[in-house]
């Protein structure tokens, strides 16, 4: 008959997991009358002993060094604290363990009997009401009036419910060992996802070091081509420089021989033939064609701009802040390290405005963010948590932020059905007026100039209904009116009218916003019914 060889109760592995467990966390040695605390950590009692005290309402408190749980010293000191026993029964099967692996005879394990510090007694009852173990002297002292039974009556009911309490214990440990499972997975994943980035920006980068190569060759072609295009026709312009100055230079030496060594009658005498000759030589020749027409005006256009940032790593969750977004424009102290922001304004430089941020006390995760920004309009929110960048947000600054409360300073009531408003660059204020179909000229301090179209109202413009408007560069006034948009001078005369009723081109229904690009000088029409917008020239 088989049977089943019980494991050696000497192997490593059984005697390095039994020194973890009798090895104190605080002194790092073998544990020295271990105490354990209500948390169930256990320490050596004079490690405890050697902890620092938090005192409170007259009471003092030690930190567990292994959950920072904080423990109500007891009134004796540390020493009241209750005996580590499975530690100090570990400890004995140990020496049994060894004993045992030197071949010594050794009687089976057998727990200490635990007896009453106060008597000396074995514990045989158990205190209902203080719940803890006496002897049989205890109770006609200070357990004299308690309820108490014997420990060997008890015993089980005392262990049933304590599996009992055991059990959600049990199921909390199966859940974290699930989500450490699932932590693990995770961590994968991440990993995983991190090598396939690293590899996407490898290849990203090969791909654009083969897109310059192949630029670099472009480029070094076309630049060969302008040289040896441009050399080519200098080439032929030296040519035929050289081939005139050989004649020039023969009629010259010709010339200067004959008149250094002949004599009167023979220079006379082929004087004739000189000069044709000279004549012959230096007519023929076009200065324009030689003088050299190709310039090296030549020069490389350079367009690296995309090459200075190439991309971001986007995250659409980080640990360190799962949900972000912007909440409040307000003022801001400085904040941890972990979060940083910028603030950027669009198309105006692009330069960040230096933020600073602080945490809430009363929402934790919620962020608030102190700026100063110096212009209104658009800006793009950047937030960096550690080196995590998260997704840019837009926020429309339309006042400035330096003022806390805001009142009117001059109201203009003498207008009918104000829609479109635009400032000058004199500061003068001009309305659109939809129930006076006219558009209103004020002065700085808010005063009518004139009113432009409507009953009474200069030039020859004539308005339907009248939206909104916007300032042209060189100071005329386009209006979004009915179907149309229509260009006038500040004097009211009509100079152009673009634009009908449709859903083609340069037609509208219903065009209501009208901006114009600071950069372009476009104008862009927001036409609501057509559900477009619409880009012409001003």
């Amino acid at each position: 008959m088989a049977t089943t060889k019980p494991p050696s109760s000497s192997s490593p592995e059984l005697r390095h997991k039994m020194e973890e467990q009798l090895t104190c966390p605080v002194c790092l040695d073998d544990y020295t009358n271990p105490k354990t605390l209500p948390c169930l950590h256990s320490f050596c009692q004079e490690c405890l002993e050697r902890l620092p005290l938090d005192k409170k309402n007259e009471t003092y408190y030690l930190s567990c060094p292994n959950c920072r749980q904080h423990a109500e010293l007891p009134k004796d000191g540390v020493g009241a604290f209750p005996v580590a026993f499975h530690l100090n029964n570990l400890k004995e099967m140990q020496g049994l363990l060894n004993n045992r692996s030197s071949k010594v005879h050794i009687p089976a394990f057998n727990p200490p009997e635990v007896t009453c510090d106060d008597h000396g007694k074995s514990l045989e009852l158990f205190c209902e009401t203080c719940d803890t173990g006496i002897c049989v002297t205890c109770q006609f002292g200070d357990h004299k009036h308690h309820k108490y039974e014997l420990i060997t009556e008890k015993y089980d009911q005392h262990c049933e419910k304590l599996k009992e309490c055991l059990l959600p214990v049990e199921r909390r440990k199966a859940a974290l060992k699930k989500i450490l499972s699932a932590i693990t997975e995770r961590e994968g994943e991440i990993r995983e996802r991190g090598e396939g980035v690293l590899a996407e920006i490898h290849g990203m980068v090969e791909d654009m070091i083969n897109v310059l190569r192949r630029s670099e060759r472009k480029l070094t072609e076309q630049a060969k081509r302008v040289i040896d295009s441009r050399l080519k026709v200098l080439s032929e312009q030296k040519e035929s420089t050289k081939k005139s100055l050989k004649l020039v230079e023969d009629v010259t030496t010709y010339v200067e021989q004959s008149l250094k060594t002949g004599s009167p009658q023979q220079v006379l005498g082929s004087k004739k033939q000189m000069m044709e000759r000279m004549s012959n030589v230096t007519l023929p020749i076009n200065w324009e064609e030689l003088y050299p027409v190709e310039k090296a005006d030549f020069e490389l256009s350079k367009d690296i701009k995309s090459l200075r940032h190439i991309g971001d790593i986007v995250t659409h969750s980080s640990t360190a802040l799962q949900q972000c977004r912007v909440k409040k424009v307000d003022r801001i102290t400085p904040s941890d390290k972990t979060l940083s922001c910028s603030l950027v304004p669009v198309g105006k430089g692009d330069q960040p405005i230096h933020t600073t941020v602080t945490t809430t006390s009363t929402n934790p995760g919620v962020y608030r963010i102190q700026c100063n920004p110096s212009t209104t309009g658009t800006h793009t929110v950047k937030v960096q948590v550690y080196d995590v960048h998260l997704k840019d947000t837009s926020l429309v600054i339309s006042i400035s932020p330096h003022i806390d409360n805001i009142s009117s300073v001059h109201v203009i009531d003498d207008v009918k059905g104000p829609l479109g408003v635009a400032i000058t660059e004199d500061n003068r204020v001009i309305i659109t007026e939809r129930d006076g179909h006219c558009v209103t000229i004020l002065d700085k301090r808010g005063k009518k100039v004139k009113s432009l179209g409507g009953e009474g109202g200069r030039g020859n413009v004539k308005f339907s209904y009248l939206h909104c408007l916007a300032i042209t560069p060189d100071r005329f006034i386009l209006v979004s009116d009915s179907n149309s948009i229509q260009k006038i001078s500040m004097d009211g005369q009509l100079i152009k009218s673009v634009g009908e009723w449709g859903s083609g081109p340069l037609q509208f229904n219903d065009p209501y916003g009208i901006a114009i690009s600071p950069t372009t000088g476009q104008v862009y029409i927001a036409d609501v019914n057509n559900h477009t917008y619409t880009s012409l020239e001003s």
